[in-house]
């Protein structure tokens, strides 16, 4: 057991290559806060605005370049329909989205048609031609850590969600035993090889911060990969082999969520008031549970990693405790904003069309 108590990841160095001509597939997602909105190019000379309370808007257009200065514009007239026209201003530069440690390859400035100005960050969605192709065995699954070999830092007796990795278009990404991680990695012959991890800074008590800083330590660098029925091994130059499982296809129907974080619509997550409880149930086309003092009740939708929620309706009982009643009402707003989901580890993470975080969750003990 280690029993140094770390508080800290490594971060990763920001780096990012020029952005590719918004052609063909998800080339450039950019989006901002307050209030929240997205931009979308999704393929060559179309654009799709998302605003709150407004139905998406499809514009045509086309961009101009400054590629000395790394600058571009993109302008654009409604698809169907009259309207005037959008700008967007885009400069190839590290972007801050106020909400995470990340940093995104590109700031924006949009003006809409009716003189608004919104300013935000832009994100390259991960394309697998991004890199060297990796087997589509190894990339694809999540998997899981079925044996430490971690010096010893021991897994079992832990009540946290397990830690994972998952490979995908020249991405690395899981959970760490405390916090959440991602990085690169490229392949090169049987040997994966993968550069500095960044992860969120949250602290946890023993073993989680020894599991995670062993399991980082012992992730970093080159590691020759095996494939074998459902199993995965890394194997470090030198040290034990980190043995993994992938896991079954993650799935939101008969699964109560306990809830361990959720915006509070003012751009931060925050845990549960202690003594509250936020649960979700999905049924066939049904999301119930407990929404800290009433339950609650909602038709869903779902395709892929899509979700749709709303609207909501839930008992009327009035609690006296502090801030409960104020946890509810931003609970069930979260829950009418989300769009995509993703499982990973057993952890739930469902985050709104921006990119913001909407809710964390775990599996409900039985």
């Amino acid at each position: 057991m280690f029993k140094a108590y770390v508080r800290t990841l490594v971060l990763m160095a920001s780096a990012f290559a020029p952005v590719a001509a918004i052609a063909g597939g998800p080339q450039l997602i950019c989006f901002g806060n307050e209030p929240s909105w997205s931009l979308q190019f999704s393929e060559r000379g179309r654009a799709q605005l998302m605003l709150p309370e407004r139905k998406p808007l499809d514009y045509r257009g086309r961009e101009t370049r400054l590629d000395a200065l790394k600058e571009r514009a993109w302008r654009g007239q409604p698809a169907s329909g009259k309207g005037g026209e959008l700008v967007a201003f885009l400069r190839e530069s590290a972007c801050s989205d106020g909400m995470s440690d990340t940093q995104h390859p590109v700031m924006v400035r949009v003006s809409l048609p009716d003189a608004r100005l919104l300013a935000g960050c832009c994100r390259i969605p991960a394309s697998p031609s991004a890199s060297a192709p990796a087997p589509l065995a190894l990339q694809g699954p999540t998997w899981q850590l079925a044996a430490p070999g971690t010096q010893g830092a021991d897994l079992a007796g832990t009540k946290t969600p397990p830690v994972t990795a998952r490979f995908e278009g020249g991405q690395v990404s899981g959970f760490s035993g405390c916090n959440r991680y991602m990085g690169t990695f490229t392949l090169d012959r049987d040997s994966v090889v993968i550069g500095p991890l960044a992860g969120t800074m949250m602290a946890c008590p023993e073993p989680q911060m020894a599991i995670e800083k062993a399991f980082l330590g012992a992730l970093t660098g080159t590691l020759r990969y095996a494939i074998s029925g459902d199993g995965l091994t890394l194997t470090p130059v030198s040290g034990v082999p980190l043995v993994f499982q992938a896991e079954p296809a993650p799935t939101l129907l008969g699964v109560t969520w306990s809830v361990t974080g959720f915006n509070n619509g003012r751009h931060a997550v925050v845990g549960p008031l202690l003594g509250t409880t936020l649960r979700m149930t999905f049924d066939q086309g049904q999301v119930h549970g407990s929404s800290g003092c009433n339950t609650y009740r909602a038709a869903y939708t779902s395709e892929g990693n899509r979700l749709a929620i709303g609207p909501v309706v839930s008992t009327r009982k009035a609690c006296s405790a502090e801030g409960v009643m104020q946890q509810e009402r931003e609970f069930l707003a979260a829950l009418e904003s989300v769009k995509v989901w993703t499982i990973s580890g057993g952890m739930l993470d469902v985050h709104r069309a921006d990119g913001e975080r909407v809710l964390n969750a775990i599996k409900a003990p039985r």
